[in-house]
C-alpha cells in the first residue's frame, strides 16, 4: 500500500469529502485545504508528494502551488469540469502535470495519482516487516505477439528445475542451477495465456485473489490460490474473464507481491504488453527486466519509445535483458541492427522454430520439456542464465554501448 502524502486543495466541500473519501481508500495520507493560500502554509515544513487541486480554486495559482514545496517541485493534478475541454487545455498550459473531469471514476484518479507520483519519483509504497527473499523478474514487450509469454513459461520451468539439458550436455556445463521455488504470475489480466502454455486449468486466478480481504491478509490462505505444474513450477493465473482486470488494483498487486516473495526463490510476472501503474510499478520493483522483441520496424520502434519513456519516467535500478525472438522465418532485420539501433547487446536471441514452437504451445508442454535437442530449447537456456546472473559473452571491444534504459 503507497504511504504517499497527498494535499487537496478544493472549495467545494462535496469535492474535497469525495477526494478524501477516495484517496484514503486507496492508501494515500490525504489532507485538505480550501484555498492555494492555505495549502502553501500547509506544505510548509512538512512533505507533500503530490496536490489534488480543484479548478475553480487553482485558477491563477497552478506554478505556485508546484513550487511551494521547500526546495522541490510537487507534481500538481487539476480536476476541471467535466465537459470543459477549454479549461483543461488551460489548466495544462498553466503547468499543471495532468487534469482529471470533475466526474472522475475513483480507479481513473487512483491511476492518474499514481501515474504522476511515478513520473516525479514520489512513490513511497510501505515498508513491510517481512524479509524480501524473492527475486523479482518481470517480462514485459511495447508490442504483442512476439512471445513474451512463451519466454516468461520456459523460464520459468527452467528454474524450477522441469527443463533437462539434451542429451550429452550436463546440467553444469549448460549453466543451470538446481531446481528453486518458482512462481510465475500472469499479469496480463485481460487476455494472460500461461495457464494455456502449460495446459492447466485453474481453479482460482489473481482476481478472486485480490478480492478475498482475508487472504491478503494470510499468506497461507493466499496459496491456495495458486496452481501447481507438474514441472515444480506455482502458477498465479489471469482471470478467466476480461473485465476482471478492473478488480486487481495496485494496492492489491503490491500486498500479493509482498506476501508472496518470502516463499519463492524467484517470482516471474508477465506483464503482457500494456503499461499501467501496476505494470509500471512492477518494472520500478524487479530484480531483473527481459524485454522482448521481434527483428521488424514496427516491434524495433515500440521498444525505442519504451526506452525513451522508462529513462525518463521510471528508474530502473535492476539488470535489463533484451531478447531478440525471431517468431517469423523471413528476417527482416539482421540482430545487429537491433543492437546499432537501440545500442544494447542481445542477452540471447531465439531462432525461428518452424513447428516445434507453435506445437508447444497447443499441446500446453514447454518447449523446453518436449523438445530440450532443439536450437531454440538452448537460446531458452541462455535466458534463463541471463535470469540467475550468469552473463553472456561478452561483446568484443570496440564502439561503446549504452545500458538498455539508461542514459550516456
Amino acid at each position: 500500500m503507497p504511504s504517499n502524502s497527498i494535499l487537496i486543495c478544493a472549495r467545494g466541500p462535496e469535492l474535497r469529502t469525495e477526494l478524501e473519501a477516495a484517496l484514503a481508500d486507496a492508501g494515500y495520507q490525504a489532507a485538505t485545504v480550501t484555498t492555494p493560500a492555505d495549502a502553501v502554509a500547509a506544505m510548509r515544513g512538512r512533505r507533500v508528494d503530490l496536490i489534488v487541486a480543484e479548478g475553480l480554486a487553482a485558477s491563477g495559482a497552478i506554478a505556485s502551488l508546484r513550487t511551494a514545496g521547500e526546495g522541490q517541485v510537487t507534481p500538481i493534478l487539476v480536476v476541471a469540469p467535466a465537459h470543459d475541454v477549454e479549461a483543461r487545455i488551460a489548466f495544462l498550459e498553466a503547468g499543471a502535470d495532468d487534469v482529471i473531469a470533475g466526474s472522475f471514476a475513483r480507479n481513473e484518479l487512483e491511476g492518474r495519482v499514481m501515474a504522476l507520483l511515478i513520473r516525479a519519483g514520489k512513490v513511497h509504497p510501505e515498508i513491510s516487516t517481512r524479509a524480501q527473499t524473492g527475486e523479482l523478474v518481470a517480462f514485459f514487450s511495447p508490442k504483442g505477439g512476439v512471445g513474451t509469454t512463451t519466454l516468461a513459461v520456459n523460464t520459468a520451468v527452467l528454474l524450477a528445475g522441469g527443463g533437462a539439458p539434451p542429451p550429452g550436455v550436463s546440467a553444469s556445463t549448460d549453466g543451470i542451477l538446481p531446481a528453486s521455488r518458482v512462481l510465475l504470475v500472469d499479469l496480463d489480466l485481460q487476455f494472460g495465456q500461461v495457464a494455456t502454455h502449460l495446459n492447466l486449468t485453474p481453479r482460482y486466478d489473481i482476481a478472486g485473489l485480490a478480492t478475498d480481504d482475508q487472504a491478503l491478509a494470510d499468506p497461507d490462505l493466499a496459496k491456495t490460490y495458486l496452481t501447481e505444474h507438474s514441472s515444480g513450477l506455482v502458477v498465479l493465473a489471469a482471470p478467466v474473464r476480461p473485465e476482471a482486470d478492473f478488480r486487481v488494483s495496485l494496492e492489491h498487486l503490491q500486498r500479493i507481491i509482498e506476501l508472496m516473495r518470502p516463499s519463492f526463490d524467484h517470482i516471474l510476472v508477465d506483464l503482457g504488453s500494456r503499461l499501467d501503474p501496476r505494470s509500471l510499478w512492477l518494472l520500478e520493483q524487479a530484480d531483473a527486466h527481459v524485454f522482448v522483441l521481434f527483428p521488424e520496424i514496427a516491434a524495433l520502434r515500440a521498444m525505442s519509445l519504451l526506452m525513451a519513456f522508462l529513462a525518463d519516467t521510471t528508474p530502473l535500478k535492476a539488470r535489463a535483458h533484451l531478447v531478440v525472438n525471431h517468431v517469423f522465418p523471413k528476417e527482416l532485420l539482421k540482430t545487429r541492427d537491433v543492437e546499432n539501433l537501440l545500442r544494447t547487446k542481445p542477452a540471447a536471441e531465439i531462432p525461428y522454430t518452424e513447428v516445434d514452437m507453435i506445437r508447444s504451445v497447443n499441446e500446453g508442454v514447454p518447449l523446453v520439456i518436449s523438445r530440450p535437442a532443439v536450437p531454440a530449447a538452448a537460446s531458452l537456456r541462455r535466458v534463463a542464465q541471463a535470469v540467475i546472473g550468469i552473463q553472456p559473452a561478452q561483446p568484443a571491444p570496440g564502439k561503446e554501448r549504452r545500458r538498455l534504459f539508461g542514459r550516456r
